[in-house]
């Protein structure tokens, strides 16, 4: 997917997505690298030399690992089913997936969409706890974990490129 996204010369991303809002990013020299969030604001705290895409990316990366790790088990408890591992993924071409053996991973780029797109991929995953196929009871079950699962699996399709940008 990120094969398909042009790469330009041009100047670097002024703003950064968290939970579906559009978070304008504020970048001051600084002798460490830190960066906080300030309402609506991503202020970014680096040398001048610093990689900022990376520092973003960590940033997002700490928040997905508990924003989802709790996504998920509140939809595990309504399913009544919890996966035996979770881990974040950072797979090129998937959201997230699920094994037999009950081990659940999800991609950390979610913690860019609203949360009713993290709970739609935190369903579907969950829902291959029942039924390890995509057969019409699978979706049945993802439909009732997920209300609107196919308006969300639609919209989680149309913002997809833009959420492997990062």
């Amino acid at each position: 997917m990120q094969a398909r996204v042009p790469q330009t010369d041009a100047a670097p991303a002024s703003e950064v997505r968290y939970l579906g809002r559009t978070l304008r990013l504020d970048i001051r020299p600084s002798l460490f690298g830190e960066v906080q969030r300030h309402g609506d604001t991503l202020r970014v705290h680096a040398p001048l030399d610093a990689d900022i895409a990376s520092l973003i990316r960590a940033w997002l990366h700490v928040r997905a690992t508990r924003l989802l790790a709790w996504r998920l088990a509140r939809i595990a408890r309504k399913l009544g089913r919890a996966p035996s591992r979770f881990a974040l993924s950072n797979a090129q071409t998937q959201w997230g997936s699920c094994t037999r053996r009950g081990h659940v991973r999800l991609n950390w780029r979610l913690v860019q969409a609203p949360l009713t797109l993290i709970d739609y991929v935190a369903a579907h995953e969950l829902a291959h706890l029942v039924h390890l196929d995509h057969s019409p009871r699978f979706w049945a079950q993802v439909a009732d974990l997920c209300p609107e699962a196919l308006a969300r699996r639609a919209e989680l399709r149309t913002m997809s490129v833009s959420l492997f940008q990062v």
